[in-house]
């Protein structure tokens, strides 16, 4: 990625992060209209802060619908992996390359 002159490093397009975050930009799209990342509308696309978009996946992934996490309930089953969870992981990680699957 080529940096422009007068451009914060900090701000990307969807396809920056996506690549970033080794989902398709049509993932973080969506990510974007449900609000799971923080995002700012330029027309018809996004402009995204890394350090805002890395701080919101490293925080605990919450299902749809589940009640928000209680300390008290340290003890009960982890969440469950869902959409966003692989972008999650890299950005706790501070991982820039897509992760390979698991081989058995």
């Amino acid at each position: 990625m080529t940096e422009t002159p007068g451009r914060d490093p900090d701000v990307l397009t969807t396809a920056e992060l996506a690549t970033k975050l080794g989902l398709s930009a049509q993932t973080v799209r969506r990510m974007a209209n449900a609000g799971q990342i923080p995002a700012l509308k330029t027309g018809k696309d996004f402009r995204y802060s890394w350090q805002a978009v890395r701080e919101v996946l490293r925080q605990p992934h919450q299902q749809p619908g589940e009640p928000a996490h209680d300390p008290a309930d340290d003890h009960a089953a982890p969440p469950a992996k869902g959409a966003g969870y692989r972008a999650q992981r890299r950005a706790r990680t501070g991982a820039h390359q897509p992760i390979q699957p698991d081989t058995p």
